[in-house]
């Protein structure tokens, strides 16, 4: 009877680890997106904060949630997570590279 424990337990650890694999290449995309948000936010000169935006993706979490039987709470934590580090992805490349600290840089070496 516990072999049959054991083989029920590590056939439902290798689906949760299918998952996981699969949430962390959701989050590595969602990630590689926010970059190319970036790009464009450093382009045009678009502020990195759009707390609209960050609204619409909160509100969205928590209506997932509750359609799903989900606690708010968690899921709005989740976001709040991939939130503060898609700013801080964005930050680093909108502050590094913005078009006004390339035509200062390219006027320099000319």
């Amino acid at each position: 009877m516990y072999g049959d424990s054991e083989n029920l337990l590590s056939s439902l650890r290798e689906e949760l680890d299918a998952v996981d694999r699969c949430l962390m290449d959701s989050i590595r995309d969602r990630i590689d997106i926010c970059v190319r948000v970036a790009a464009v936010k450093r382009e045009f000169e678009i502020p990195m904060m759009q707390p609209g935006r960050v609204g619409v993706v909160q509100e969205r979490a928590r209506e997932f949630a509750r359609s799903n039987d989900l606690s708010e709470d968690f899921l709005t934590s989740v976001y709040k997570l991939l939130i503060a580090e898609a700013c801080r992805v964005e930050d680093l490349i909108i502050d590094s590279d913005s078009p006004t600290q390339r035509a200062a840089s390219d006027a320099q070496h000319r």
